[in-house]
């Protein structure tokens, strides 16, 4: 690696300036009259292989010995160079791995607020293509109740705590939420965790519970909304699509913000504290912007496929959903199972 050649280049540097040294005490009058009047010859270099003295003795200089200035010079620029590939080497480690964990978070943590995972862990930054089908294809997350589906849930739901440090006077964490540590509820010292660790949890996990809930709940709401409307395949389909759209969005974002705890008179237990501060994208100015470029439904809504365009055949499971049977379209489809 550059930077660990770094400490044998600046050596090679002193070493080569205590020869020249050396060389000073050895040269006649005239020797020293050129190097004060500071001729410079062929660009500062030993003659290598030519000398005709014996073994020990140093080798020669080309020409002339430079002036003291043009020494200096000379040792500038090569410090200069030196930190040029450093800065080289940096930006090279930084795109390759090398660099710290802290380092690595730096743009995450411009969208985020303090977290200890950001300072502890390397988050890989990936692309993952959201799994958008109509029909559901095999997702465990949107399978109909069972053991299976609940542990599914309950795994990236998972409530378990963490402990939050304490730095110096107070937790950083819990005083960038504007929360003063003295009221957040701290872990007992027989966990092992000092005594300054306070209960934390990380909040994409209580998102991701929020939404099982819903999950569990949807029933609920439906006579208001569908009364007296036939619940069919659609229904069913549309809505596990929602839920399973949502979780990996928030399972994408992963939202590592930590809320603290209280004691409160109306639980045993300690209490999450929920509002937190994110950093947010500001969604007033996105929806401003989307409301100025938008096109109005009436007019989408009346686009019709024109001649001599493709449509994508669609799989039976999303032609059962929507009820879509005609000559023209054949009960074949095996095409759009990605997106169908």
């Amino acid at each position: 690696m550059l930077l660990d050649k770094l400490p044998m280049a600046l050596s090679q540097i002193v070493r080569r300036d205590k020869q020249r040294a050396a060389y000073m005490s050895l040269l006649n009058p005239r020797d020293e009259l050129d190097y004060e009047e500071g001729f410079l010859k062929e660009a500062d270099c030993y003659v290598e292989g030519s000398s005709t003295t014996s073994d020990n003795a140093p080798p020669r200089m080309a020409h002339t010995v430079p002036h003291k200035g043009d020494r200096t010079l000379t040792c500038l620029n090569l410090v200069l160079f030196m930190v040029s590939m450093i800065s080289f080497a940096t930006t090279f480690l930084a795109r390759h791995g090398g660099l710290s964990i802290k380092e690595r978070n730096y743009f995450l943590k411009q969208t985020s607020e303090k977290s200890p995972v950001l300072e502890q862990l390397d988050i890989p930054l990936t692309t993952w293509r959201l799994n958008g089908t109509f029909v559901e294809m095999g997702s465990i997350y949107r399978g109909r109740p069972s053991p299976e589906v609940d542990a599914a849930w309950e795994r990236v739901e998972t409530q378990t705590p963490i402990p939050i440090s304490r730095e110096g006077r107070s937790s950083p964490y819990i005083v960038a939420q504007g929360k003063d540590p003295e009221d957040a509820v701290k872990w007992p010292e027989e966990f092992g965790f000092g005594s300054d660790a306070y209960i934390g949890r990380i909040d994409v996990f209580h998102q991701i519970h929020c939404l099982n809930v819903l999950r569990k709940h949807l029933h609920f709401n439906y006579d208001y909304y569908y009364a007296g409307e036939r619940m069919n395949k659609y229904h069913e389909l549309h809505t596990g699509h929602c839920v399973h759209i949502l979780l990996q969005n928030i399972m994408c974002t992963g939202n590592v913000d930590v809320y603290p705890h209280f004691w409160a008179d109306a639980q045993e237990n300690a209490v999450p504290d929920f509002n937190i501060n994110h950093k947010c994208r500001d969604f007033e100015a996105i929806l401003k912007w989307h409301d100025e470029h938008a096109v109005p439904l009436d007019e989408f809504g009346a686009l019709r496929i024109p001649d001599g365009e493709k449509p994508r055949i669609m799989v039976h499971a999303f032609k059962e959903a929507f009820e879509w049977y005609d000559a023209e379209h054949p009960d074949d489809g095996d095409l759009g199972t990605a997106l169908g």
